[in-house]
């Protein structure tokens, strides 16, 4: 662990122990928290050089998520590889967002659609979450949809989920059914921005993921546009946004809204991050 740290200090990693102590309890099958009462034990041949090597895939800045297959999200854990994003904390705040809404509706049997799926973090947890939910989710390739359908056979929800292959709304035949909800984490990082960011972020992590186009809007326009057709009266779009998008949504919206009155959906409010940035954006359907 001290000869991994110290490699990865050279390679200016920014959490040298944290990444060590993860990549050498994945090597030996064990959980974090159980290393230190086993500092004493023998590391077989083969362990060494699996560790070995995973530590020189996070010299070349490879995410420890990537290196170990899994991720933690609202403490599940969900299968991760190098077609989908890695889940993070602040897609939390969609799903508590989502959970209050549906609360405060007092929905029993809520109908769902999570638009650009990837490992299926949102959709599983809403699922794990909201046992009589139905839930749809759609991804743009087969394989991607493949991690999804895996966490939700994990996670023992798959049977609650349609998995459907598809650019955003596209797979989906407006109308009723209606949704109750639609929840999203889009591409949202400007284009010129992508090649700025972290390099665990930048090379690695799918950029279709990332990428939201000249403003980083793209997407947005697109979902303010079409996603009233789906939303029964009432009901709300939840999407994660970046930290400086609020105000350019919100005039977004209000710019759909006036050229297409029959859109009907306007801006409800904004919630945080836990570092106290905007991070979640609401819509509703009105009913007029």
């Amino acid at each position: 662990m001290t000869w991994a740290e110290n490699r990865l200090k050279t390679a200016d990693i920014d959490t040298p122990r944290l990444d060590a102590e993860v990549l050498l309890a994945h090597t030996l099958h064990v959980g974090r928290s159980c290393l230190y009462s086993r500092l004493q034990e023998t590391v077989s041949d083969s362990q060494k050089t699996d560790f070995q090597q995973s530590v020189v895939r996070r010299t070349q800045r490879e995410p420890v998520a990537y290196i170990t297959g899994r991720q933690e999200f609202w403490s599940l854990e969900f299968q991760v590889n190098p077609c989908v994003l890695i889940p993070r904390p602040d897609t939390e705040v969609v799903v508590e967002t989502a959970l209050r809404l549906l609360a405060s509706s007092r929905i029993t049997a809520p109908r769902i659609l999570d638009m650009g799926t990837g490992s299926g973090c949102i959709a599983v947890t809403l699922a794990t979450e909201l046992p009589y939910a139905h839930i749809w989710a759609v991804d743009r390739t087969q394989a991607i949809l493949s991690v999804a359908q895996k966490n939700a056979q994990t996670h023992q929800v798959g049977h609650r989920i349609t998995f459907t292959c598809g650019d955003l709304l596209t797979p989906v035949s407006p109308g009723a059914p209606f949704f109750d909800l639609l929840v999203t984490n889009p591409p949202y990082i400007a284009s010129q921005v992508l090649d700025t960011l972290r390099p665990e972020v930048r090379a690695w992590e799918p950029r279709v993921a990332l990428d939201g186009g000249a403003d980083g809007l793209d997407f947005y326009g697109r979902l303010l546009y079409d996603s009233p057709d789906y939303i029964r009266p009432g009901g709300w779009l939840v999407a994660e946004i970046g930290e400086t998008q609020k105000d350019a949504l919100v005039q977004l919206g209000q710019k759909v809204q006036l050229g297409h009155k029959q859109r009907r959906l306007r801006f409800q409010t904004c919630r945080q991050d836990y570092a106290g940035r905007d991070r979640v954006v609401v819509f509703q359907k009105t009913a007029g």
